[in-house]
């Protein structure tokens, strides 16, 4: 086999392998892993809830009437707030309690979506699960999800997101 023949087997090898890498696993990036705040534990997020601030503080709002499902424990909504660098799900988790977990998982990039019934988040990629603490139950995935503190106060849900 003369050079020629060689570095064009040799482009045509990396080519093929280019082309399977991108398909693999659907639209699959390195995963951009935001730092978990400190939240404080689950429990206490819920019965010692803090005072929703201001936005300068980072402090986001979310109206009930823009996502009626998290009036009822159980319900979920996919919060986009880009001017706020906010991508969480959102989620009811028992009456007066919410959970707001970065909607990105941190191994491949892709996003988690809401299980009810089993009540975790689930990624479509590659199948790692979420608690709703962050916390990892089934990879591949080996870190958390970000999760940040989330209160209801009258018809709003107030996230967290410290700048």
């Amino acid at each position: 086999m003369d050079r020629r023949a060689a570095l064009h087997t040799l482009l045509c090898g990396t080519c093929a392998l280019a082309t399977l890498g991108a398909g693999c696993g659907g639209e699959w990036r390195e995963a951009v892993v935001l730092d978990a705040p400190d939240a404080g534990a689950p429990d206490e997020a819920c019965s010692g809830a803090p005072t929703p601030g201001t936005p300068e503080e980072g402090w986001v709002e979310v109206r009930l009437a823009d996502h009626p499902a998290l009036r009822e424990p159980g319900g979920q909504a996919e919060v986009r707030i880009p001017q706020a660098l906010l991508d969480v799900v959102l989620v009811h988790t028992a009456p007066g309690c919410y959970a707001a977990l970065w909607r990105i998982c941190t191994h491949g990039d892709c996003a988690v979506g809401w299980l009810p019934a089993d009540g975790v988040l689930e990624c479509p990629c590659h199948g790692s699960r979420f608690g709703q603490d962050g916390r990892v139950l089934t990879g591949p995935a080996t870190r958390p999800l970000a999760t940040f503190p989330a209160v209801r106060a009258g018809d709003s849900v107030f996230i967290h997101r410290p700048r």
